[in-house]
């Protein structure tokens, strides 16, 4: 029974079946391509025709891809985020990536990449893996580490499983088995935790000039920033899409914010809707902290994705000039509360008695040291 609510409906199987593949899809493989104004079928179609354009269909069955490519699309929950747009997104800056650095990856490291792309948030449910662990979700019991990234593999290997849905059948036994270890490397580097040190062990081998292209541990390091870049990707957007997506997310943030606090928990400033202010501040942090480095260091070993470097870095430096912008408001109107306190502390302490009474610049440093408290909270 659940196995027959996952899967796609034999409708849009049939009319999909009946349309030819296009030969061309214009603008899909710019870095810069906007997925928000297509229809979530439309979406499937744009995938299908990406999948063919990289791989063929010589060693696929044509109405095996588009039962899987639906039933993926059916399997994104409808969260604020980490939807099917997402998933869309992602695997569409991963076939940028492929089609304009075609002799980077190897055939079976495309197919792993683009399939791990497209399915790498599969069921997501709009909440982190901290708010997983700290309300023992069952997922939490059954994957301690990388606890959604686990769950979103073991998604896409129960589609693969699903009658009809096994788009490598046509593969040999070692074939299937690299492909599918691979596709969970990829996913799992999509946990941003694992960033990190990923990052740091390339950075490392390509400062101190030791990256081997034909070193097998040096090219899933590659693999693993390539996802994170792709995953990232509505960063170096154009500012029209950065900023519809941002508040998206943002929405998203919120929700668990408010779940957090129904259960007595306080949000961190950038999950807590009562603080919009923040939002500005709290992008020029992620994009100069995880987007930008991840990009640069990206550009180094695959120099045609220069366009998602130059892409964050505009949009860090709009963003930056939005937090700056919010920060003088913010001390104009705090600057206009102290000069009315003020002068209402003047008129009171002059009818009070001079002897025990506590000055007027006593009483504004207690106001600036409870106000700064109240910040840092």
């Amino acid at each position: 029974m659940m196995s027959y609510h996952s899967c796609c409906g034999e409708d849009e199987l049939s009319k999909l079946s009946k349309e030819e593949v296009p030969n061309h899809m214009l603008g899909v493989d710019d870095y810069y391509f906007c997925p928000l104004n297509l229809e979530d079928m439309e979406k499937v179609r744009h995938a299908i025709y990406m999948f063919v354009d990289l791989f063929g269909l010589t060693r696929f069955e044509k109405d095996c891809l588009i039962r899987f490519t639906l039933t993926v699309k059916k399997n994104y929950r409808r969260v604020p985020y980490h939807n099917w747009t997402h998933g869309f997104s992602v695997a569409n800056s991963m076939y940028t990536i492929i089609k304009h650095s075609p002799k980077t990856f190897r055939p079976l490291e495309c197919l792993a990449l683009f399939i791990g792309s497209l399915c790498h948030d599969l069921d997501h449910r709009g909440k982190n893996n901290k708010f997983m662990l700290e309300t023992e979700s069952p997922l939490a019991a059954i994957y301690t580490t990388s606890t959604l990234e686990h769950h979103h593999f073991n998604q896409t290997v129960t589609i693969l499983q699903q009658e009809g849905h096994n788009i490598f059948g046509k593969l040999t036994s070692n074939e299937y088995k690299q492909v599918l270890g691979n596709i969970k490397h990829c996913i799992l580097a999509t946990d941003l935790a694992m960033f990190f040190p990923n990052k740091a062990k390339l950075v490392k081998l390509v400062e101190e000039n030791q990256f081997d292209w034909e070193n097998p541990e040096h090219r899933l390091l590659i693999e693993a920033i390539a996802m994170t870049a792709c995953d990232l990707c509505a960063s170096a957007k154009p500012w029209d899409v950065q900023v519809e997506t941002v508040k998206v997310i943002f929405e998203e943030f919120y929700e668990q914010g408010d779940a957090e606090k129904a259960v007595g928990k306080s949000p961190i400033p950038m999950m807590d809707r009562t603080k919009t202010d923040e939002q500005a501040s709290s992008q020029v942090g992620f994009l100069s902290g995880i987007c930008i480095p991840c990009y640069e260091l990206l550009h180094k070993l695959i120099p045609n994705t220069e366009p998602l470097l130059a892409g964050c870095k505009s949009n860090l430096e709009t963003w930056k000039n939005i937090a700056s912008e919010k920060k003088t408001k913010a001390r104009e109107e705090e600057e206009e509360e102290g000069e009315e306190t003020d002068t209402g502390i003047e008129e009171v302490n002059d009818d009070e008695d001079e002897d025990g009474e506590e000055t007027v610049e006593e009483i504004d440093d207690d106001c600036i040291d409870s106000r700064d408290n109240g910040d840092n909270k």
